[in-house]
């Protein structure tokens, strides 16, 4: 694998003049915003790391940054060399988020960060508990507007992508439903009915779905999931255009040079291009992505769009 990787990459910046002769110098640093071993945040930045490590031909060290939502990791990549040698991995739209609820000045992927590419698409997940009686997102809209804001979600929080991804789903079907925000884990009163459905990202949700604890009604993608061949894509459910694809961008400080964010790019994807990484990522749920420097920043303000009308939703409605 190692010999591949190296070969692929060498060969495509050679065809590009040898661009970023010199780099890297030294070890480089993946600051994960995230504990060890608690998100799937973690999980991507160490199934990838080795595999640009043998790209790039020097050590690629993930180092946990936790705290604030994001902000801890994200100013020490601010604050860190715009030499490429320091990264920073992450979701699009949560760290905003961190941002503004710290009341610190906000970030901007875009002007503030250099996104170097897409490595993951996330799939989310409608799922209800059995005592809610609906077997459909159909089901799901006629109970709501039966019994308006008496069906209940929950999130880790006001404006936190669960939230905000609820939000929009709410919207785009047509309901009102109350928002209960918790400090931690909802899935056991999810599963005994003291909550109606929630919307998140689905591998803590498969095996409960698998198991039947709870059902699902809708993936909030263009198709099934391998995982879940029995619950329908939300086209299916009919509302083609409800997809909700966050998932994880690796980025660099803003000012890094550009032949540095081909050098690093091309690494990303060779990496990504491994199938044994591909299928680690796929059994944490998520798919490998890839694609350009420019493919990732469209991404990037897509989602940031998105997010800011759920957010100006959700503040709007005063939950």
């Amino acid at each position: 694998m190692v010999a591949g990787l190296v070969a692929l990459t060498g060969a495509a910046l050679a065809s590009r003049g040898g661009l970023a002769q010199g780099f890297p110098s030294r070890p480089l640093r993946l600051l994960v915003p995230v504990p060890p071993g608690v998100s799937s945040i973690d999980l991507v930045g160490r199934t990838i790391s080795g595999a640009m490590s043998d790209v790039l031909g020097q050590p690629v060290v993930v180092e946990n940054h936790p705290g604030a939502g994001g902000i801890v990791a994200a100013e020490a990549v601010l604050r860190a060399p715009r030499d490429g040698h320091t990264l920073f991995m992450g979701g699009v739209g949560s760290l905003v988020d961190a941002f503004l609820a710290a009341g610190r000045p906000p970030l901007d992927p875009l002007l503030d960060l250099q996104p170097v590419g897409r490595i993951t698409r996330d799939h989310w997940l409608v799922a209800a508990s059995h005592g809610l009686g609906a077997t459909s997102v159909a089901e799901l809209v006629a109970l709501a507007r039966e019994r308006p804001r008496l069906l209940t979600y929950p999130s880790f929080g006001i404006a936190s992508p669960f939230h905000l991804a609820a939000v929009r789903f709410c919207r785009a079907v047509g309901i009102e439903a109350t928002h209960v925000p918790y400090r931690d884990s909802y899935l056991a009163d999810l599963v005994a009915g003291r909550l109606s459905f929630v919307v998140q990202v689905s591998p803590p949700l498969q095996p409960l779905v698998a198991e039947g604890r709870l059902r699902g009604l809708a993936v909030l993608s263009s198709a099934r999931l391998p995982a879940l061949p029995d619950v329908p894509s939300i086209a299916e459910a009919g509302f083609p255009d409800l997809l909700h694809n966050l998932g994880v961008v690796l980025y660099a400080p803003k000012g890094t040079p550009p032949a540095v964010i081909e050098r690093l790019n091309a690494a990303l994807n060779a990496a990504l291009a491994v199938p044994a990484i591909r299928a680690r990522l796929a059994e944490g749920g998520m798919e490998a992505v890839g694609g350009t420097p420019a493919d990732a920043a469209r991404f990037v303000r897509w989602n940031l769009a998105t997010n800011e009308e759920a957010r100006a939703a959700t503040l709007a409605d005063g939950r």
